[in-house]
């Protein structure tokens, strides 16, 4: 009966651990998105004023 609890709480943590790797990844993900998204802005705006003057 221990063993088995021991292993559920041994399965539980790989689990909480594997969720926040998970959430670690996409939150990454979604940062370097918005930073392309802000750059790709930029850059459009730079060919903006290329464009007028």
């Amino acid at each position: 009966m221990v063993q088995v609890m021991a292993q559920r709480a041994l399965a539980d943590a790989m689990e909480l651990m594997a969720n926040a790797m998970t959430q670690e990844a996409v939150s990454r993900t979604a940062d370097r998105v918005a930073r392309e998204a802000r750059r790709g802005g930029e850059d459009e705006l730079c060919d903006d004023r290329n464009l007028i003057t």
